[in-house]
C-alpha cells in the first residue's frame, strides 16, 4: 500500500487537486473551471458555494483513482486576499469579493493621501490595494452596511475550504500577512485596526494557526462529499504565492520564485523580517517554526497580456508561430516599448495605482504586427526586473512556474533580462505540491519545508543568462521605467476626463465639482498581494 498526500491548489479560475506521492512525484489529479462573476465593470466575485463544490469534485475524483493507496494527510492552498465572509452560522454572508476586484479604489485613494496606508505597512509590511481584505471591507461597510453587520468572521479562500472540510475557522500568518498580522511577531496586530478605524474587525478575525499544523480532521460530511477517509488530517496552509514557491523548489533564503500566469508574481525567501524604507513590495510573515518570511510584488496582469496581443493582433493559433516571428526581431523591438498594464484594476508592483493602463510608446510605421507582440513579451519580462530590482536580495536563481515557463524563447529572455539563472522544476502543479508539502511537515513525513522541497523537488531545465543581452537590456529597462513614470500624471488625467465625457454626453457643459484623483499620489515601490 503506497502512501500518498493529497495538495488542493484553488486558483482563481482553476481549482486542482493532486495526489503526491512521498518523494514529490504527481500520482493523479483532477482540475475543474470556477468562473469569476462580474456583475459590475471592475468587480470580481465568486461563489463561495460553488468554490467548495467544486473543490469537492475535485477531491472525490482524485479519491477515485487511488486505489488502495493510504492518504496521509491533506494541504490546501488558494487565491490570496479578497474578502471572503460567513455569519455565525458558517453561510457565506455574500459572494466572495476576489483580489482582482477594483471596487473600492476610493478607498486606496483615501488611505494614500491620509497616511493610513503608510502607517499599516509599517506594521504589516504591505501597502493596501482595492482587492484586499480590510480595504473591502471598509468598502462594504460603507456601501452594504446589513452585510457587514452580519458577517462573523473574514478569512480566504482556502480558509474557507478548510472550515467545509473541518468545521474548524482558522487562517495562516502568511494569507493574514496583507494586512493583520505583525510582520515581526508574526501574530495579529490590533494597532492596524486602529489606524483605519475599525476596531471592530477584531472579532471578527479566525485562530491564527502556522501553516504546518494540523488544523482538524476530516468531518464526516466532508468524507461523504469527497469520498476521503474521515478523520483525514488537514493542515492549515499558506497562501498560494508562498505554497508555490516551496513547491517548486525555492525554499531557502535567497531563492527566488516566478510564477508568470493570470498576474506575474515574484518573490525571494528571507530568513528575517527586511528593514523597508522604501516601502516596497509584500512581506508574507510565514510563523513557521525557525522564522521564514517571503517578499514579493505581483503584477496584475502576466500572461493576459500575451492572449490579448496574440488574439487582437496577430491572430495566431499557436504560441509556436508566433514565436517564430518575433524572435528575428532585436533586443528592444526596433524602439517599441509596451508597459503590460492591462488590468481594469490598475497595476500595485512595483508601484501603487488604480488609474495604471496598458500602452505601446514608440510606435512608427515601420513597426509590423510581431514587433508589437515582441514588445509585450519584453514589457512583461521588464516589468519581471521591475518588481526583483525593488525586492530586498538579488536572487542568482529563480525558480520559474506558471504558462510563461512553457516557452523556451520566453524563458531565455527572463535570464536575459534580469541576469539570472532561469530554473524549470520537474513537475506542473507546484501550488498543490507546496500545499501537499505542508501537510507532510504537519503529519511528520518530512522534517521541515525545506528539506521536504529538496528531497521531492529536481530540475527539468535551465536558462544561463547571455552578457551582451543582459547589457541590452539592462539599458532598455531604464527607458522602459522612465517611461511609465513619466505618464503618471497622464493616466489620473485620463480618468477625470473620461468622467467628463461621460457628464458632456448626458448633459451641456463640463462636469462641476470635479474630483482629485490619485495622480499626484501615486506610490512608487508600493503594493500589495
Amino acid at each position: 500500500m503506497a502512501q500518498v498526500i493529497i495538495g488542493v491548489d484553488a486558483g482563481t479560475t482553476v481549482i486542482k487537486s493532486v495526489a503526491f506521492s512521498l518523494d514529490g512525484e504527481e500520482l493523479h489529479k483532477s482540475s475543474v473551471e470556477n468562473a469569476v462573476d462580474r456583475p459590475e465593470s471592475g468587480w470580481a466575485e465568486q461563489s463561495m458555494v460553488t468554490t467548495w463544490k467544486k473543490t469537492a469534485q475535485t477531491l472525490s475524483e482524485v479519491e477515485d483513482q487511488l486505489d488502495d493507496d493510504e492518504v496521509l494527510a491533506l494541504g490546501v492552498t488558494g487565491q490570496g486576499d479578497g474578502c471572503w465572509l460567513v455569519d455565525e452560522d458558517g453561510d457565506p454572508v455574500r459572494p466572495a469579493i476576489l483580489w482582482s476586484d477594483g471596487r473600492a479604489s476610493s478607498v486606496v485613494q483615501a488611505w494614500q493621501q491620509s497616511g493610513v496606508s503608510e502607517r499599516v505597512y509599517d506594521i504589516c509590511g504591505g501597502t493596501q490595494f482595492p482587492g484586499s481584505s480590510l480595504v473591502i471591507l471598509r468598502w462594504l461597510k460603507e456601501n452594504e452596511p446589513e452585510r457587514y453587520e452580519e458577517a462573523d468572521t473574514v478569512f480566504y479562500c482556502k480558509d474557507w475550504l478548510k472550515y467545509k472540510l473541518t468545521d474548524e475557522l482558522t487562517t495562516d500568518p502568511s494569507d493574514a500577512s496583507l494586512p493583520y498580522v505583525e510582520s515581526e511577531s508574526a501574530e495579529y496586530s490590533d494597532e492596524v485596526l486602529d489606524v483605519v478605524g475599525m476596531p471592530e474587525v477584531g472579532e471578527m478575525r479566525p485562530d491564527l494557526v502556522p501553516g504546518t499544523d494540523v488544523v482538524g480532521g476530516l468531518t464526516r460530511n466532508a468524507a461523504v462529499e469527497t469520498g476521503l477517509p474521515e478523520g483525514t488530517p488537514v493542515v492549515s496552509g499558506f497562501i498560494d504565492i508562498a505554497a508555490s514557491a516551496f513547491g517548486s523548489g525555492a525554499a531557502n533564503p535567497g531563492d527566488g520564485s516566478s510564477i508568470v500566469g493570470t498576474t506575474s508574481v515574484n518573490q525571494t525567501v528571507l530568513d528575517e523580517a527586511p528593514d523597508d524604507d522604501e516601502q516596497t513590495g509584500i512581506l508574507l510573515t510565514l510563523g513557521v517554526e525557525g522564522g521564514l518570511w517571503t517578499k514579493f510584488m505581483s503584477s496584475m496582469t502576466g500572461t493576459p497580456n500575451l492572449d490579448w496581443a496574440i488574439e487582437e493582433i496577430m491572430d495566431k493559433s499557436s504560441f509556436n508561430l508566433v514565436e517564430e516571428e518575433v524572435e528575428s526581431i532585436p533586443v528592444g523591438s526596433d524602439g517599441l516599448i509596451y508597459h503590460p498594464f492591462l488590468s481594469s484594476a490598475g497595476e500595485r508592483a512595483p508601484f501603487l495605482n488604480p488609474n495604471a493602463r496598458a500602452q505601446f510608446m514608440g510606435l512608427n510605421q515601420e513597426h509590423t504586427q510581431a514587433h508589437l507582440v515582441r514588445a509585450v513579451y519584453e514589457g512583461i519580462s521588464l516589468a519581471m526586473r521591475d518588481c526583483f530590482t525593488h525586492l530586498p536580495q538579488n536572487a542568482d536563481e529563480v525558480y520559474l512556474s506558471g504558462g510563461g515557463a512553457n516557452s523556451d524563447f520566453w524563458c531565455q529572455m527572463f535570464a536575459d533580462c534580469l541576469n539570472a539563472t532561469i530554473i524549470i522544476p520537474e513537475g506542473t502543479e507546484f501550488g498543490a505540491k507546496g500545499a501537499a508539502l505542508l501537510a507532510g511537515v504537519g503529519t511528520g513525513a518530512y522534517d521541515d519545508l525545506p528539506g521536504a522541497a529538496a528531497t521531492t523537488s529536481s530540475v527539468a531545465q535551465s536558462f544561463e543568462p547571455r552578457p551582451k543581452k543582459v547589457q541590452q537590456y539592462s539599458r532598455w529597462y531604464d527607458v522602459y521605467t522612465d517611461a511609465y513614470e513619466a505618464t503618471f500624471a497622464v493616466w489620473d488625467e485620463r480618468v477625470e476626463a473620461l468622467e467628463d465625457l461621460r457628464y458632456m454626453s448626458q448633459s451641456a457643459g463640463a462636469r462641476p465639482n470635479k474630483k482629485t484623483v490619485v495622480g499626484k499620489d501615486t506610490v512608487k515601490g508600493g503594493y500589495d498581494d
